[in-house]
């Protein structure tokens, strides 16, 4: 990989960019999902279409909460792209593993589960 000519600065910005139109279309796509579980609860009452628009607006809900938790993953990888921080495996999964605790502290039940 060819060393950018630009400072890192102007890496980390372009990397970033594009953050917020992801973030965004992510959010309207579980909107049209709770849209759809919500509509197929109102037609046909059973209790899976109730668990399942449950899910989603308990997915929904979460996703607006947890924004400045993807900013800061997106940081992450935009500083190491851009060469501000240094290319690791194991100081990526520290700091997951880091975030992942406050997340789970802060947002306890919305906090993301693998």
């Amino acid at each position: 990989m060819q060393p950018s000519p630009l400072p890192p600065v102007v890496n980390l910005a372009a990397a970033q960019s594009d953050w917020p139109l992801q973030w965004a279309r992510g959010l309207l796509h579980r909107w049209s999902v709770a849209e759809r579980s919500l509509r197929s609860l109102s037609e046909r009452p059973t209790l899976e279409c109730a668990s399942d628009a449950a899910e989603a607006l308990r997915l929904l809900q979460a996703s607006g909460v947890a924004a400045g938790f993807d900013a800061a993953r997106s940081q992450y990888a935009a500083s190491v792209q851009a060469g501000l921080i240094e290319r690791s495996l194991l100081a990526s999964g520290a700091f997951e593993r880091s975030l992942g605790r406050l997340e789970r502290l802060i947002l306890g039940p919305w906090a993301r589960t693998v």
